[in-house]
């Protein structure tokens, strides 16, 4: 309703409040809400100046690759010459994995981003591509150059029906 009532130039918004509902009592009171000097957007010394545009996730490196599993699996095939990284954790990377992958979960992938060689090519993978596209985004404002994202991580590898490793 807020972004209606913006764009019709309609009414008066919520700029700087907040409508709290109480579904248990059905109650709803108004919050005063104060802003951040420290806002990136909005703040004493603003970094945030423009919309980000173009698919581009606001990493400092540059943006992160994406590739679906049947694109990772003819790369794979073709002999990558990088490294391939499932940021699961370690009982997902038992019940499957893809072969030849090297294990670093995000739960503690800062400890891991500092052993990791930041010259080759990395293939990145979760369970759907969520947290391997978080991964890949931190490795890009380390200074990795080259990370690309496994859209749909290993559901999408499997539903393709290529093999996985156990163990």
């Amino acid at each position: 309703m807020e972004a209606i009532k913006i764009i019709a130039q309609y009414g008066a918004t919520l700029a700087g409040r907040m409508l709290h509902y109480d579904a248990t009592d059905s109650r709803m009171r108004e919050i005063t809400l104060r802003r951040d000097p420290d806002c990136a957007l909005c703040g004493q010394s603003p970094s945030i100046s423009r919309p980000v545009a173009g698919g581009e996730n606001g990493t400092k490196s540059g943006r992160l690759r994406e590739i679906d599993a049947a694109s990772a699996r003819n790369l794979l095939e073709a002999g990558f010459d990088g490294v391939l990284l499932d940021v699961r954790e370690p009982d997902e990377y038992a019940w499957a994995h893809i072969e030849g992958s090297r294990l670093a979960p995000l739960s503690e992938f800062m400890s891991h981003l500092s052993e990791l060689p930041p010259d080759p090519a990395y293939l990145v993978y979760c369970k759907v591509g969520q947290r391997s596209a978080h991964a890949g985004t931190m490795m890009l404002e380390a200074g990795f150059r080259n990370v690309t994202n496994i859209q749909g991580g290993i559901m999408a590898w499997i539903e393709l029906g290529c093999p996985v490793a156990e163990g």
